[in-house]
């Protein structure tokens, strides 16, 4: 069985360029927001994030306190012989706030299943099955690129539990705040 781009993150990545892209704009005209603004915080998000501790799909940010962030993501992918879903959780501790950089270590879990139709070719159907948890940490970044969108990016040490290895991996996420 060959393995083809998901075209939902073709999709996902054109829509959000495409609700991203006037936010940009708008940013080099009118005033910007910032994280520090009294009034107006945007201590919350909702966004994409791609990682193996946060998790693949919708995740979601809000502050334990003004220098601790939580991060829930996930994702569910069935088709009829391809089964997946995760589920991750991260704490961010702030160490730099300015205006539009946050600069944060990390450290989260993450769940990954997949369930695979391997051969229907018998009588009965053979599936094979991974599940895995992920543990790690690391050092990352986020960027306010608009009134109230930001990107964010880490390189994480983790312990993949399916092959047991410790390696260096990067999340990438984009998240809207209000």
């Amino acid at each position: 069985m060959t393995r083809n781009a998901h075209p939902w993150k073709i999709a996902a990545l054109s829509l959000f360029m495409i609700i991203l892209l006037p936010e940009l704009l708008w940013a080099q005209t009118g005033s910007r927001k910032d994280w520090n603004n009294q009034q107006d915080t945007m201590k919350s998000a909702i966004g994409l994030h791609y990682g193996k501790l946060a998790g693949h799909g919708v995740s979601f940010r809000f502050p334990l306190r003004w220098w601790l962030y939580a991060q829930v993501g996930g994702g569910i992918w069935h088709v009829s012989d391809d089964q997946k879903h995760n589920l991750g959780f991260e704490l961010n501790y702030i160490l730099r706030q300015d205006d539009k950089l946050r600069l944060y270590v990390g450290a989260g879990m993450g769940y990954f299943y997949h369930r695979e139709l391997a051969d229907n070719s018998g009588s009965e159907d053979i599936w094979s099955k991974s599940e895995d948890w992920n543990v790690g940490g690391g050092v990352g970044v986020e960027y306010l690129v608009g009134i109230r969108w930001a990107v964010q990016g880490e390189l994480d040490f983790v312990h993949l539990g399916d092959s047991g290895d410790i390696k260096v991996v990067p999340q990438l996420g984009v998240h809207y705040y209000w």
